[in-house]
């Protein structure tokens, strides 16, 4: 960091320190949500939170990078989304942009300046021209890369790190597979992309025998820890090349399943999971395979999310949307048979089998 950069950073620091003495540390609730933790960018910057006055004054949100105020942006009452009191806006760096820099969001009210709360900081870096990037493809890389720590697996393959939260979300994940595809105790299952065994966990125990797969050893290694854990002996795990699943043989599944991971994927790599799923599955296996739907109402909010940053911010794990009929004709070419589309908010899932 050069000497100029450092003592912006210093300066809004000091900033963030002074904001949280006054009074706004007890009148004004609230928090930046976006940038997130060392946040690339090149061209601008997407910003976006949310602030309420407990007395109900009229709030603005000063958005500073390194100590220099870069925009105001007024606190809304209501979101498109639904929360209360949101604020975002596009701020455009091109003019002005620091190799690095720590951007901080204030809110202060309108009516009595000195009621004022720094809401959250993020460090951002600007991408350099010639700086290395993971491609997309590189699904092993991108996935070890962001599952170092059990923390980080967690909060990359589910949004929090909560053990609490992944435990609700998994045991409603495996309740909804087991019961869509009729999961019997004496059935061999597959999850393809299993991450740190969130949903494995919970199937294991009523099944013969599960098996967890993933292109991450830094996952399988979570997995493996979390099955053991809970005292689960019917389960192997097996490493992905990121394109099919080698080392998996064929008509040895009776479920296949494979969750909150297309969005991670391209689209040929998706199609060759569901080829593959329809070769490892025994006459009659059933499939369930899903991702956000492009048609769905949070589906299109998640798109348009993810449309508004700046392509430097987009990691190579960026959340991509399918359509109901992108993944209705996966199951169709692959030569499944009885198969049913089932629409959600956010996610539209697959249930199919095999022919007998």
């Amino acid at each position: 960091m050069n000497r100029v950069a450092d003592l912006g950073v210093r300066a809004a620091l000091r900033a963030w320190h002074d904001a949280a003495t006054y009074r706004g540390r007890r009148e004004i609730q609230g928090r930046l949500e976006r940038p997130g933790r060392r946040q690339l960018y090149s061209r601008w910057v997407d910003v976006r939170g949310w602030a309420v006055s407990v007395q109900g004054h009229a709030l603005v949100v000063r958005i500073a990078l390194n100590g220099r105020l870069l925009a105001e942006l007024p606190v809304r009452l209501e979101r498109a989304e639904g929360a209360l009191a949101g604020f975002e806006g596009v701020i455009p760096l091109e003019t002005w942009a620091p190799a690095v820099g720590l951007l901080t969001a204030t809110a202060v009210s309108t009516s009595a300046p000195a009621v004022r709360r720094t809401l959250g900081v993020a460090l951002i870096r600007r991408r350099r021209t010639n700086e290395r990037e993971i491609p997309r493809a590189s699904y092993q890389q991108t996935w070890d890369a962001v599952s170092r720590s059990l923390s980080d697996a967690r909060y990359s393959v589910a949004g929090t790190a909560d053990a609490g939260d992944l435990d609700k979300s998994g045991e409603s994940t495996a309740r909804d597979v087991m019961a869509e595809t009729g999961m019997l105790s004496t059935d061999r299952v597959l999850e393809i992309g299993c991450g740190v065994g969130r949903v494995g966990v919970k199937m294991a125990p009523h099944c013969a025998h599960w098996t967890g797969a993933d292109v991450s050893q830094h996952m399988l290694g979570h997995a493996r820890e979390a099955l053991a854990t809970a005292g689960l002996s019917n389960a192997d795990f097996v490493p992905l090349n990121g394109i099919d699943l080698t080392g998996i043989a064929d008509a040895s599944m009776d479920v296949v399943y494979c969750t909150a991971v297309f969005m991670h994927l391209d689209e040929w790599e998706r199609f060759r999971y569901v080829v593959e799923a329809f070769r490892v599955l025994k006459p009659g296996g059933r499939v369930y395979y899903d991702n956000f739907s492009l048609l769905s109402p949070d589906g299109w909010r998640l798109f348009q999310e993810t449309a508004r940053l700046d392509p430097a911010a987009r990691p190579p794990n960026v959340s991509k949307a399918s359509t109901p009929e992108e993944l209705l004709a996966y199951a169709r070419h692959a030569g499944f048979e009885d198969i049913r589309m089932r629409p959600g908010t956010m996610f539209a899932t697959i249930l199919a089998r095999k022919p007998r």
